[in-house]
């Protein structure tokens, strides 16, 4: 797997949040990056373990158990921070640290109900410019089937140094 940070060094266990990002699966040459918040209190709440992580490609797992609305079914509001989530984070490695992604756009259009098991999210680029990203995520069940399809644009704001 390559990224844009493999010529960085990796971080001790000494990072505040070693073990949240290990845990949840962020590669060590991403933890400098998240060094205020770790992953943030929504991805644990989702459980969302990362399971690739690379530029082109970043895939993730969140069980639907916990996950669930008031019928038993995956909530969509949680495939939405679900797809948030891993578009934000292949923004962050398309900046590389010299930008920080911002979300101003978030669709989502929920195809199938998620009723069990983990549901699984692959996001791809778009678009990868200086200023903005623009990723696709589709999330989909254990059979394989598509339950949600989104796209996130980020506007990459510069680092203040």
């Amino acid at each position: 797997m390559s990224d844009n940070f493999t010529s960085q060094p990796t971080q001790s266990s000494a990072h505040p949040f070693a073990e949240q990002l290990s845990h949840h699966g962020i590669p060590e040459t991403m933890w400098p990056y998240l060094h205020l918040n770790g992953v943030g209190e929504l991805v644990e709440k989702l459980e969302i373990i990362f399971t690739e992580f690379d530029p082109q490609r970043v895939t993730a797992t969140m069980p639907v158990a916990g996950n669930t609305q008031v019928y038993g079914i995956l909530h969509g509001g949680a495939s939405a921070a679900l797809a948030e989530t891993l578009g934000s984070m292949a923004a962050a490695l398309h900046g590389a640290g010299r930008a920080n992604p911002v979300g101003v756009d978030l669709n989502i259009t929920h195809h199938k109900a998620g009723r069990s098991g983990l549901a699984t999210a692959v996001c791809t680029p778009i678009h990868l410019g200086r200023s903005s990203t623009c990723h696709e995520i589709v999330i989909s069940n254990e059979q394989g089937q598509r339950v949600a399809t989104s796209r996130i644009t980020n506007m990459l704001l510069p680092v203040e140094k």
